[in-house]
């Protein structure tokens, strides 16, 4: 549901962010920083990279194929519709990342941007938890050309309402949007945006070895919403897994032909893969030491698939694997993993070791595009 300022202060707050200057705190204002984040995230609270509309993601603004940035499997970027939003700026876009996931300790943004007309805009997020907008009014944006940003809503942001009370861990993100220019001047504005990720960090954690990935293809953590229709696939929404869990996870089922057994994730829509195609997940494991993790490549009609082995037991552990360098087609032919070949189903199979059950649960599951 599209959220919009529900203050006099809100509404302040984002024409300071379109031009009209007034008295402001320090919260709530950013310099555009276009460095890179370093690592791989702890977690991703959200992301859209605008390749397929999904049914729980809203989009505010059209799917842009002409003007976007150029990389490999990159075939579509979102740009604000033309012409005023309301009488509030220029020109709106973002997205609305139902179910409505959890945030965690540190709450970053980064995205892809192309913005005309000016080099401010107001960057928010609604909390369903607090019920009111996270704001930062950004100067020194990159105009006529697309660039990347990096935003500390932990950090940077204040509330609509003017209150000094956080949003924490564990409160739920609704709607993001940016806002650009006067209504006024909406004939001189233009705003496309790409590859947006949402991401938290624990600063008590030790980064992770992973770089920061080029675009994030495909995003599973099951936190909030029922399984259908948010969690599509053959496995068992677990309410309370094993300690150290974030919140909810996912549980494997038994096989139908009895060998073990599965978690599998449908995509859907289909999704491009991108020039090297990794996948990031957390598990916990009981009773089996390999497990085969698999991608259905619609392109090529086959599933690869990489085995992974020296799993540990009965602790929650991150894993990463590279399907362009270590997969395998199920025909045994070895042709690439190529950049806009399209996915549609992730799977993970474990069997019983010995004698002890086998127990599964998978978590943060993230299909990504490290690049080049």
């Amino acid at each position: 549901m599209t959220r919009l300022f529900a203050s006099l202060a809100g509404l302040t707050v984002l024409l300071m962010a379109v031009g009209v200057r007034t008295a402001v705190a320090q919260r709530g204002e950013a310099r555009a920083d276009t460095q890179r984040p370093s690592s791989f995230p702890h977690r991703i609270l959200a992301a859209c990279d605008f390749e397929g509309l999904t049914p729980d993601y809203g989009w505010f603004g059209r799917a842009e194929t002409n003007d976007l940035p150029r990389y490999a499997g990159n075939t579509t970027a979102l740009a604000a519709a033309p012409g005023p939003y309301q009488n509030l700026s220029a020109v709106m876009t973002g997205i609305n990342p139902v179910p409505g996931p959890r945030m965690g300790r540190v709450n970053q943004l980064f995205l892809r941007y192309r913005l005309e007309g000016g080099t401010e805009a107001t960057f928010q997020h609604f909390s369903l938890t607090r019920e009111d907008n996270w704001n930062i009014r950004v100067a020194g944006l990159a105009e006529r050309r697309w660039s990347e940003l990096t935003l500390n809503f932990t950090r940077d942001a204040q509330r609509n309402d003017g209150s000094a009370e956080r949003f924490v861990e564990g409160d739920r993100m609704d709607d993001f949007k940016v806002f650009a220019g006067l209504p006024d001047n909406a004939a001189k504005y233009r705003l496309l945006i790409d590859d947006v990720i949402f991401f938290a960090n624990d600063p008590t954690l030790p980064p992770e070895p992973e770089a920061f990935p080029n675009r994030v293809i495909f995003l599973a953590a099951f936190d909030t919403g029922p399984k259908e229709p948010y969690w599509p696939g053959e496995f068992e929404l677990a309410e309370e897994p094993p300690t150290n869990a974030f919140w909810r996870a996912a549980r494997a089922v038994p096989r139908k032909d009895g060998q073990g057994k599965l978690v599998s994730l449908v995509i859907d829509p289909v999704r491009p893969v991108g020039a090297r195609t990794k996948l990031r997940f957390r598990y916990h494991l009981s009773g089996a030491t390999t497990m085969t993790v698999q991608i259905f490549d619609l392109t090529a009609q086959d599933n690869r698939y990489v085995n992974v082995t020296n799993l540990k037991q009965g602790e929650w552990t991150t894993r990463y694997v590279d399907f362009s360098r270590d997969s395998r087609r199920n025909d045994g032919t070895d042709s690439p993993f190529a950049a806009g070949n399209v996915v549609d189903a992730i799977f993970f199979f474990v069997q019983p070791t010995g004698r002890q059950p086998v127990e599964l649960y998978v978590d943060e599951v993230v299909l990504f595009d490290a690049g080049k």
